[in-house]
């Protein structure tokens, strides 16, 4: 399993406790700190069965911890991008929740900046979704719909 964590103490440890609460066996753990803001982690572990997994993964997401890459015997079982996005536009004044629960529907927006001058001028928000690689393309169907629908400008990464 893959994850990348944030910067600061003690997030490796909220990272294991899943595996060890769900009967999981750690086998290793590989963690390099770099220069990012993100730790990249990379985890081998036994578990029982796909219940089991799927409740470690349950975990993680519920702690906000990113899983980019789950390997099931060797191959990939789940693989996830992070996309990031700015919108640039009247963002607060159209409901800022409802763009965020829209695209929760599909991935999960895991960080999220805003600049907003003053309310009468546009701010921007630069956000990053976490999305399986399977459900890409209909996230990007929906940042689409979305920025035409509230009149956004709409500035994607270069692997979006």
């Amino acid at each position: 399993m893959k994850l990348q964590l944030k910067d600061v103490p003690g997030s490796l440890l909220r990272a294991l406790e899943p595996v060890s609460i769900h009967g999981g066996n750690i086998i290793g753990v590989l963690h390099s700190r770099g220069e990012e803001e993100l730790v990249s982690v990379q985890m081998s572990f036994e578990i029982k069965d796909q219940a089991a997994l799927d409740l470690i993964k349950g975990d993680l997401k519920k702690q906000n911890i990113r899983v980019s890459e789950i390997l099931l015997e060797g191959k990939r079982y789940y693989s996830k991008k992070t996309l990031s996005f700015i919108l640039i536009g009247h963002v607060i004044d159209t409901d800022m929740r409802d763009t965020v629960d829209r695209l929760n529907e599909i991935g999960l927006v895991s960080d999220m900046d805003v600049v907003m001058p003053s309310p009468e001028k546009k701010s921007s928000v630069m956000m990053n979704v976490d999305v399986d690689d399977k459900r890409v393309k209909r996230l990007n169907r929906l940042i689409n719909e979305i920025c035409k629908e509230k009149n956004f400008l709409l500035i994607r990464s270069l692997e979006g």
